[in-house]
């Protein structure tokens, strides 16, 4: 689960929650200047005033997590909208953000600025080849990475400008929240 989609059902949980207690301490309580009188004479000066504390405080809570779902709804849009800006389709948006092994097709894309076989970027990535191979693939069937003969049949691999643009878009991405 994604980071924006963890925060957001947490502070949708909290907001809830506060707003179900915020009602319930809202409507349990005395209207009127006669009840809160009335209220304090029984229970104890104390004692109104604590239920007015968790009656505000319950209030303040409640307004702040709606806040913040309103901002992770934003931020998710934004991230929405600036993704189909792009032209990349869903199966991409999968394959380097959702799927299991994104960071490290990112990481492999970030390598492939320059020409590398498949040894080459398995040391530097520090990951076995057969996860290098099945990466490879992937990127390859997406156009993300361009494939090149080198002297004595060996294969090298570099970024495609589909692949470079896909770059920008993620680093355009992860410095979007620190701008705002």
């Amino acid at each position: 689960m994604r980071l924006s989609s963890l925060a957001l059902y947490v502070f949708l949980g909290l907001a809830v929650c506060s707003s179900s207690v915020w009602g319930y301490l809202a409507l349990t309580r005395p209207m009127g200047a006669e009840a809160m009188r009335g209220l304090t004479e029984r229970a104890g000066e104390a004692e109104g005033a604590l239920a007015f504390q968790a009656e505000t405080a319950a209030s303040w809570i409640s307004l702040a997590s709606w806040a913040a779902v309103a901002a992770t709804l934003a931020y998710k849009g934004v991230v929405r909208h600036l993704w189909s800006k792009s032209m990349f389709d869903y199966s991409i948006f999968r394959l380097m953000v959702r799927m299991r092994g994104a960071s490290t097709r990112v990481r492999m894309l970030r390598s492939l600025e320059r020409p590398m076989n498949r040894y080459q970027l398995a040391r530097e990535l520090g990951i076995d080849w057969k996860t290098v191979d099945r990466n490879i693939e992937l990127l390859k069937s997406h156009g993300l990475i361009l494939e090149s003969q080198g002297g004595a049949g060996e294969r090298f691999y570099t970024l495609s400008p589909y692949g470079q643009k896909l770059l920008d878009l993620l680093e355009q991405l992860s410095d979007e929240p620190r701008q705002g």
